[in-house]
């Protein structure tokens, strides 16, 4: 009886030890953990460590609010997927209607009689919070922003698919290509006709829009529009976290380093991203704060990848390198 004693109590500790590391764990530690099982599809596992995570932090942002909901949809959970989506409708104000229908993750939930339900108040949501915008040009921002964002979505599960340099993806990328130039001039014309529309007129979302066709363009449209964006910026008509992305890619569009670190490639041997060439790398964290962004770990952690500064600026130089021969190559 000692000895059955004696081993339930080191059980018993073990426990006690397990249930402390895990409480110790920060909000995007579990996310970061709750998304690698994701990516694992072990759905029911990675759920729970997003309800360990969401009472940690009950503000979640939208978006780990609404990865949280698909991970339930596909554990089949489906009164805990409605939960998450309600909250990200109710609470948050979401009402892309378009990206919940199109979204596979999500199918399980469409014979649900709580879905007519939940797209009736995202109806309302969206009727309430555009009721000052310009219908007309809100409605043809929405088609934009759906053709910008339907087909970039696809790109990870169709290279997992056919292979990143296969024809497929090649005939794919050509389809991208082709709907960001018809997308640059329906934008150019907005821009170069009326300015910058403030957000009270186009919305966050609209905002947001002209900000990634812009983003996704050649040099030379980026240098024409760069002062136009640093201007909505100033006026805070678009979030200092876009603008950060923006510049970083022109700066690497430029051959220079990047400053926030938002800019990300994924390696062909690894198969796993890495940071592309950034300035002063011990500082960065400070420069993102700045800009509304998380931290360098944090945002890598949906990769489930670690920021270590020191590997890292051991391996600038390969990585300089390797960018700089990628570039020559496109160049001819």
């Amino acid at each position: 009886m000692k000895k059955l004693f004696l081993v339930l109590v080191i059980i018993s500790c073990c426990t006690v030890n397990l249930t402390a590391q895990n409480s110790k764990k920060s909000y995007p530690e579990l996310i970061r953990i709750g998304w690698k099982l994701c990516l694992e599809k072990k759905f029911t596992e990675s759920a729970k460590v997003y309800e360990k995570a969401f009472k940690i932090n009950p503000n979640a942002p939208l978006n780990d609010r609404y990865n949280a909901a698909c991970i339930y949809a596909l554990a089949k959970n489906s009164n805990a997927a409605f939960k998450h989506l309600f909250i990200a409708v109710k609470q948050l104000k979401w009402y892309d209607i378009r990206h919940l229908k199109n979204d596979t993750d999500l199918v399980h939930l469409r014979t649900d009689k709580r879905w007519e339900l939940l797209i009736t108040k995202m109806q309302q949501t969206k009727q309430e919070v555009e009721k000052h915008f310009d219908k007309k040009l809100v409605a043809l921002l929405d088609q934009i922003y759906f053709d910008d964002q339907s087909t970039r979505s696809q790109i990870r599960a169709k290279e997992e698919k056919y292979g990143r340099d296969s024809k497929e993806m090649k005939a794919f990328w050509k389809s991208i290509l082709k709907k960001d130039s018809i997308n640059l001039i329906k934008v150019s014309n907005i821009l170069d006709n009326q300015g910058w529309p403030s957000k009270k007129k186009i919305g966050k979302r609209g905002a947001t829009t002209l900000f990634l066709v812009i983003q996704h363009a050649n040099q030379a449209i980026k240098l024409k529009y760069l002062p136009m964006i640093q201007n909505a910026v100033k006026n805070n008509e678009l979030p200092k976290r876009q603008y950060a992305m923006f510049y970083d890619r022109f700066l690497l569009g430029q051959g220079k380093r990047q400053v926030y670190g938002t800019q990300l490639a994924m390696s062909k041997e690894s198969k796993k991203p890495y940071v592309l060439p950034l300035d002063d790398v011990k500082n960065v964290d400070k420069r993102r704060a700045k800009m509304g962004l998380n931290t360098m770990q944090e945002n890598l952690n949906r990769w489930n990848l670690t920021w270590d500064i020191e590997a890292y600026l051991k391996a600038l130089p390969a990585i300089e390198a390797k960018e700089k021969a990628l570039n020559k190559k496109n160049k001819q």
